[in-house]
């Protein structure tokens, strides 16, 4: 009888509580909810989680690439990259990310980088087709047709990618002036798979150049009917069809704007639909019921600042560019936007900084540059400018008439004022 006492001395002894904010929890702990998560397709629980791995682990180079491959998803590119070149360091062997970080490098428009990425992977004999393939859009970018063509005919030799790689080689030959080259890429396209709409759209550009509108047309029809939303890239008045499914993607567009939203997403999508119809008072509540439901919607903030940018309300507009900061600080647009709501309310200081904030993050966008040339134009800094407007064509040469055009502009705003 006189035991039980020590009994419970002991289990109070073992039974040490946990105190709040300690975890009992294990990296791999963390970095497996991280997985299950992400296959459910909660994204930000997993992305805290795959945060809780590293915070616990450092040196789990696995949870930086699974959490850039939903940055890269999400269309955070330099957040990913900084994940993939974080875990290609602690583990360079691992393929997967040296992929991932070729394709966020093409998207950031650094173009050498991706090139030099799809070079190892080559060499290591990794998804050959694949790399060939990616390497090969990587050069049609780069205006290197014959290196694109190249490699689109090793990606068809593998079998990996035939339907699209020989839609992208047609690209590659149409750009070449090669019409015929092309048109027998889309053909062949068509054959192995006869319900690609795209390959129909560009063989009907192919055809209109060559001057065959009549089959032309017909592709366009055909085009349209597999993917009713291809419409919006065919010119006004080239078919009945082709109206008749503008009209119609009109109405459903009306139905969308009828719809009573529950999600912050729900209000972003008609926030949308309501901006591009130029309703710039009901898209900005639809927006701002999506960031009261979801405070960290930074696509409800950059459409919402859009829309007071468009009142002429840029007080509000680089408020909320700001937000989009706040949230996203590793990415460009919401600098490069600010920036020009600055430029618009007459900041050039304050959008030379963002230009620049942007430029440092993302070195390789052309509008960028060309975009902080305007403003150092437009402040009088002229010999700046002329470096950022070089960088810009050097970037990408087929901007040259866009900035043209806003040099001219700029030049105008600088003669008219007293």
């Amino acid at each position: 009888m006189r035991r039980a006492p020590l009994l419970g001395l002991l289990f109070l002894l073992f039974v040490v509580p946990v105190s709040q904010g300690q975890s009992t929890h294990s990296a791999k702990d963390y970095y497996d909810s991280g997985i299950t998560k992400k296959t459910d397709g909660n994204l930000d629980g997993a992305i805290a989680d795959f945060s809780r791995a590293i915070d616990l682990d450092p040196n789990l180079g696995e949870a930086y690439f699974q959490r850039a491959s939903i940055y890269g998803n999400q269309a955070k590119f330099n957040a990913a990259l900084a994940d993939l070149n974080k875990a290609l360091e602690l583990r360079p062997e691992m393929v997967e990310a040296l992929d991932g970080r070729a394709f966020v490098r093409l998207r950031r428009n650094d173009l050498d980088g991706a090139i030099a990425d799809y070079d190892k992977l080559i060499a290591l004999g990794w998804s050959v087709g694949k790399s060939y393939y990616g390497r090969g859009g990587v050069k049609l970018k780069k205006r290197d047709f014959d290196g694109a063509i190249e490699d689109y005919n090793m990606a068809i030799k593998t079998g990996m990618h035939k339907s699209t790689a020989y839609l992208s080689r047609s690209m590659a030959r149409r750009r070449k002036g090669d019409l015929d080259g092309a048109i027998e890429d889309l053909n062949l396209s068509i054959k192995l798979e006869p319900r690609f709409a795209s390959a129909y759209l560009d063989r009907a550009r192919a055809l209109e150049e060559k001057g065959e509108a009549e089959k032309a047309q017909a592709d366009y029809e055909k085009a349209i009917k597999l993917n009713p939303e291809l419409a919006r890239l065919v010119k006004k008045g080239v078919s009945r069809q082709v109206e008749q499914a503008k009209d119609a993607a009109k109405v459903e567009q009306e139905a969308n704007l009828a719809a009573q939203p529950k999600t912050a997403n729900e209000y972003w999508e008609r926030g949308n639909l309501f901006l591009k119809k130029r309703d710039f008072a009901s898209a900005i509540i639809d927006f701002s019921k999506a960031v009261e439901l979801n405070p960290r919607h930074s696509g409800a903030y950059n459409n919402r600042a859009a829309a007071y940018q468009c009142k002429n309300e840029f007080d509000k507009a680089i408020a909320d560019f700001g937000k989009v900061i706040e949230i996203e600080p590793l990415e460009e647009g919401g600098y490069n936007n600010r920036a020009n709501a600055r430029q618009q309310f007459g900041d050039l200081d304050g959008a030379i900084a963002d230009f620049s904030k942007a430029i440092e993050l993302t070195p390789h966008m052309a509008h960028l540059h060309g975009g902080r040339g305007i403003a150092l134009l437009l402040a009088g800094k002229d010999v700046e400018a002329q470096r950022d407007f070089a960088q810009c064509l050097k970037l990408n040469p087929s901007v040259k008439d866009w900035l043209e055009s806003r040099i001219e502009w700029a030049r105008k705003q600088r003669a008219a004022r007293p």
